[in-house]
């Protein structure tokens, strides 16, 4: 017998006794997740290799993805396991070692079997079973902050003085500080539901949705001025209000998105709906002389791409104009078809920053009675 089929043999063995060990799982210990659990291991040690990226995977194998080298439920028949033991994965030159736990995870997972999950952020949230009262500790996020805490052998905080609960939820609610009479006026209140009143007081302010909208108007790149070169101003506060009365009014987030996305596409759009466009207009706009129409035409296009991927997804779009994105499921031809969507956006074919698309609208009746345009789509 050859040497090295002894050490194939003597692989397998080893192999054998280990899986026999992996399917001994405690009774009580928490199934392997791939996403908490294996994902780490094979990125570090296998995805250079076998990973998202096909320009650098080899043998064809991608190890994020249900392959050929994982049986699900049989850790003996996965090849996976056969050449982690025998030490031929991942190669010596790639000078990575998988711990004894590592391998051990690996066949519980396998034998588990073998349960892939995708990026994380595209999981859906728990399932209302794991929501219900844990330990006596509330509903939703709370149960499960109150299981983690007696896990951890942890007591939550205290609950805080009135006029700390009243400042924290004012600034939370409307980025201002509570005045000193209200402070006074909650601190004396005694009935049960006071805390519930004050927050109804809150949300029925005006500063809540300047507050809200302070995110919001930075993941859409909200700003006066044209960014490019002299960083001319951009009439657009008008869309700025539109933004916050949509929040005070508590808009429902598909009227939300569709108004700004494609207001100017509703049947006999109102005014409202067009000031909402001005979305499309908030990238950076070039005033220059001697710019090149075609070239800030396609900047503007694919901006507007990324920050619907981002304000909207959550997404790092903008990897994929230019190539398949190799951790999430946004290729090249998505963005390049959302790009197209924003190419009908009438714009002069200067591509330069003018009045043409500029109409104007109405302050409100409380305010003195002057127009001032703004830009839209």
């Amino acid at each position: 017998m050859t040497s090295t089929m002894q050490g194939r043999l003597a692989a397998l063995a080893l192999v054998s006794l280990l899986a026999f060990a992996a399917l001994a799982t405690p009774l009580g210990v928490e199934p392997v997740r791939f996403n908490r659990d294996i994902r780490p291991i094979l990125s570090d040690n296998c995805f250079a290799c076998h990973g998202p990226d096909k320009n650098k995977r080899q043998a064809n194998l991608r190890l994020d993805q249900p392959n050929r080298s994982v049986v699900p439920g049989d850790i003996l028949a996965s090849t996976l396991v056969q050449q982690v033991q025998a030490g031929t994965m991942p190669p010596a030159g790639f000078h990575k070692t998988l711990t004894p736990a590592q391998k051990q995870l690996l066949m519980r997972w396998i034998g588990e079997g073998a349960k892939y999950e995708g990026h994380w952020s595209f999981q859906p949230i728990p399932s209302s079973p794991a929501l219900l009262p844990i330990l006596g500790g509330g509903r939703g996020i709370d149960a499960l902050i109150n299981a983690r805490l007696a896990k951890e052998k942890l007591a939550p905080a205290p609950l805080a003085d009135k006029r700390t609960l009243i400042r924290r939820v004012s600034l939370d609610l409307t980025g201002l500080p509570p005045r000193p009479e209200r402070v006074a006026a909650f601190v004396a209140d005694t009935r049960p539901d006071a805390y519930a009143k004050l927050v109804d007081e809150l949300l029925a302010s005006p500063h809540y949705g300047e507050r809200m909208a302070v995110p919001w108007l930075d993941a859409v790149r909200y700003a006066d001025t044209v960014g490019y070169h002299g960083d001319q101003n951009m009439n657009a506060w008008a869309y700025r209000d539109w933004v916050i009365d949509a929040f005070n009014a508590n808009m429902p987030f598909d009227r939300f998105t569709k108004e700004q996305l494609a207001g100017d596409l509703l049947p006999n759009p109102t005014p409202s709906q067009l000031t909402a466009t001005c979305f499309n207009r908030l990238n950076m706009v070039t005033r220059e002389g001697g710019a090149q129409p075609k070239e800030y035409l396609h900047k503007y296009a694919t901006d507007r791409v990324r920050t619907v991927g981002m304000a909207w997804m959550g997404l790092t779009t903008g990897c994929a104009e230019c190539h398949d994105h190799p951790f999430r499921p946004w290729k090249q031809a998505d963005f390049q078809s959302l790009a197209a969507f924003f190419a009908q956006t009438q714009q002069t074919f200067t591509g330069i920053r003018d009045r043409d698309n500029e109409f104007e609208v109405e302050l409100a009746a409380t305010e003195p009675a002057v127009q001032d345009p703004i830009a839209i789509a």
